[in-house]
């Protein structure tokens, strides 16, 4: 029996370099491991050693382990609180007898650990390496999720059904309360109660199916108790019911009452600072507007209104666009988060009511141009990556649609319906240029997997980097270039080898910079680039804005600033982690960037609206060029 001792006062958790596609390294030898053949049924057992910094044990007294698991593939969960047995509480040991539905799929898990629950609190483990072993010989589950207190109840179902005495309303009505009971103490786990009512109902069926086959109870008391159970259930999940129903009916948009009173102040002395002599761009990024989401970036146990945090995203567009002094805002990507609920289809359907939502709230709302630029949430290409399942990404054309739906056109300048353009100022002698920093070509490989995962690799094709250099950069003399793009451009603020055509990119904006002429190519032959033009005087760039990485920051190459900020969303800042959360309610709740050019003194401002503001450093943020 495999042993595995958790120090749960000085165990380090390290860091998942992609919070999205979730998976840990357990490459160093202090993580504990377990390894186990396909379909193996409580042959596999370990035991857990639980103790304190100092070595001590942790007093087990009154709790129950759960193990809790996401299993290869990333599709589906195991929460078992059947399978522990308290071997010696007082000194921190119990084992763990894993069922065969740990094992029902080959790979490794991409999280496992074990959760102490006592009187509705509860501490976990660090995460363990479990890797599941194919068995080529045999076969027999078919891969679902697995939640004991489920299958405890729907077993309990089957037992009253089958012996449907005199009793049958009583017991099922104590069932009932039973059930209802794991729904409340689920508290607002939408993924947990949806993966409950799917498998109930389907279960429900098969036992309808087999109750009138066998004759074990009237037609009219299977008619009647079935109907009033399903009515209760049905009152039990309206969270479910009014979740579902807010993603069908795609005419609401909720903002949450609006811009609420905490922030109408920051916003009127937002409002009142602009000199509206200069050019004023409201420059706010990475909202992440998620419907449901209870996803700690963090990790960590839930937060009681991280959901809230999520769906805030709406309401925020509303602080932005209330800054009508300004010239224009731009939304700078990643607009949207990617709902997870395990069903591709529902979840692009939701990412493309959040997409709508969003779109047509910052576009009705702004009294001045506004621009939606997207990022590499966008589009649902992790997921797509995840499933292998191209059509759950939502694809250019289908963006393309929903932008032309619901975001007016305020007179800018696109290729065709790129996503990409540039709008000029006149009286402010300003172009502004917004950039798509996922344009890498659409398509799948032969085993299902997207040829470019724009979830994690930004990109620029030949028409994108064409349009910019010969139609875009040719600019009249005596005009200032502002530049928007949701990924830095590489090497510049960050780096990342899997980036395309930045290179060129950088190339073709140090070289108008400089008034060159130049022919560039790009290095990946799979998206070939071959760009000429002349530059026929010096240009002038004032900066170059973007977010992506959630942190504020800047670096001048070439004459360029290249300026970061920090995202909307209060649940993900990189800059002071989990601090963020507790600015939520408060007029720091939000984060966005007043961008103030003075094209006479050759200047830029940056002044922070929300999070940032309260530092020196981030409050105002002051370049030349």
């Amino acid at each position: 029996m495999e042993v595995m001792t958790f120090n749960i006062d000085k165990d380090r958790r390290n860091l998942v370099d992609d919070k999205q596609n979730f998976s840990i390294d357990f490459h160093d030898s202090k993580y504990n491991w377990l390894q186990a053949r396909q379909y193996e049924e409580s042959m596999r057992q370990v035991e857990v050693h639980v103790v304190h910094g100092n070595g001590s044990p942790v007093d087990l007294t009154g709790m129950n382990p759960v193990f809790e698991g996401w299993m290869p593939e990333g599709l589906y969960r195991i929460i078992d609180a059947k399978h522990s047995v308290m071997i010696d509480a007082q000194n921190g040991i119990f084992r763990f007898d894993f069922p065969a539905p740990a094992f029902q799929i080959a790979g490794s898990y991409k999280q496992a650990f074990f959760r102490l629950m006592k009187d509705g609190k509860s501490v976990t483990t660090l995460e363990f390496s479990l890797e599941v072993l194919a068995d080529k010989v045999i076969s027999g589950l078919v891969p679902s999720d697995y939640i004991t207190p489920f299958e405890d109840e729907y077993d309990k179902l089957i037992a009253i059904v089958e012996k449907a005495d005199s009793k049958f309303a009583e017991q099922l009505i104590k069932w009932q309360n039973e059930f209802n009971k794991i729904i409340g103490d689920l508290n607002g786990d939408y993924i947990s109660i949806k993966s409950l009512a799917d498998a109930l109902d389907a279960r429900l069926e098969k036992l309808e199916d087999k109750i009138k086959e066998d004759g074990l109870l009237t037609q009219a008391d299977l008619d009647k108790s079935l109907s009033e159970f399903r009515i209760e259930i049905e009152k039990e999940l309206d969270q479910i019911t009014e979740f579902n129903n807010s993603i069908k009916n795609l005419n609401v948009t909720d903002v949450d009452g609006g811009i609420p009173d905490y922030m109408v102040d920051t916003l009127s002395s937002a409002q009142a600072g602009i000199d509206k002599s200069k050019f004023n761009l409201v420059f706010a990024t990475d909202y992440h507007y998620d419907i449901g989401s209870t996803y700690n970036p963090f990790g960590g146990d839930s937060v009681d209104n991280i959901q809230e945090m999520w769906e805030a995203g709406l309401r925020k567009v509303l602080n932005a666009t209330s800054i009508s002094n300004a010239d224009a805002v731009v939304f700078n990507g990643d607009n949207v988060d990617g709902p997870s609920v395990h069903d591709h289809t529902l979840e692009k359907k939701m990412m493309m009511k959040e997409m709508k939502d969003f779109f047509k709230t910052a576009s009705s709302s702004a009294k001045i141009p506004a621009f939606i630029l997207k990022g590499n949430h966008d589009q649902n290409s992790h997921y797509a990556t995840d499933y292998k399942n191209p059509d759950s990404v939502i694809s250019d054309d289908e963006l393309e649609q929903i932008y032309q739906d619901n975001v007016a056109d305020f007179g800018e300048v696109r290729n065709g319906n790129s996503n990409y353009f540039y709008k000029d100022f006149p009286e402010k002698k300003i172009r502004l240029i917004g950039l798509d920093s996922y344009d890498l070509p659409e398509g799948a490989n032969e085993d299902g997997t997207l040829k470019f995962n724009r979830f994690l690799i930004s990109g620029f094709q030949q028409a994108q980097l064409n349009w910019l250099a010969n139609t875009a950069l040719q600019v009249t003399e005596g005009t200032t270039v502002v530049i928007v793009m949701h990924h830095p451009v590489d090497g510049t603020l960050a780096s990342d080898p899997r980036v395309v055509n930045h290179d060129v990119l950088f190339q073709i904006l140090s070289d108008f910079a400089g008034g060159k002429t130049n022919s560039v190519s790009g290095k990946n032959s799979n998206v070939p680039v071959n760009v000429n033009y002349t530059f026929s005087g010096a240009g002038t760039i004032a900066a170059v804005l973007s977010g992506h990485y959630h942190i504020d920051g800047n670096n001048t190459m070439n004459g360029i600033n290249f300026i970061q900020s920090r995202c909307s969303l209060t649940v993900g800042d990189n800059m002071i982690n989990k601090k963020r959360w507790d600015y939520f309610g408060t007029k720091l709740e939000d984060a966005f960037d007043v961008v103030s050019i003075d094209t006479t003194a050759k200047t830029v401002d940056l002044k922070r609206v929300g999070a940032g503001s309260e530092d020196a450093r981030f409050a105002t943020r002051h370049f030349n060029y």
